[in-house]
C-alpha cells in the first residue's frame, strides 16, 4: 500500500470517528468519566470498540489495559503493571481456548 492510500485511508477514519464522536451528546455515559480524563481523549473509547466487535471479557481487559498503560501513567512502573495485567488477562483467555470455552 502506498503513502498516498494510507493517507487516504487515515483522512477518512479521522473523519469518521470525529462523525462519530459528534453523535455523542452530554447526555451520553461516554462523555462523562469517573476519576481521570484518559479514555475521553481517545477518539473511540476502548469500550465502544469492544461492544461493536463482540469482544469476549478477556479481550475487553486486553485492550482496556494497553489503552492506558501510556495514557494514565506517568511513571515506568504503572505502565509496566498494566501491560502486566495485559499479559495475565492473555493467559487466561488461552486457558480457556484450552478448555474450549471460547
Amino acid at each position: 500500500m502506498d503513502w498516498k492510500t494510507i493517507m487516504k485511508d487515515t483522512k477518512l477514519k479521522n473523519t469518521l470517528l470525529k462523525s462519530h464522536r459528534a453523535t455523542q451528546t452530554n447526555n451520553s455515559a461516554f462523555s462523562d468519566q469517573v476519576s481521570g480524563n484518559h479514555y475521553k481523549t481517545l477518539k473511540i473509547q476502548p469500550l465502544e470498540y469492544c461492544m461493536a466487535n463482540k469482544l469476549n471479557a478477556c479481550q475487553v481487559k486486553v485492550i482496556k489495559y494497553t489503552t492506558r498503560c501510556l495514557l494514565k501513567n506517568k511513571d515506568k512502573k504503572g505502565r509496566k503493571q498494566d501491560i502486566d495485567k495485559a499479559i495475565h488477562c492473555l493467559e487466561m483467555l488461552k486457558e480457556f481456548i484450552d478448555k474450549d470455552v471460547v
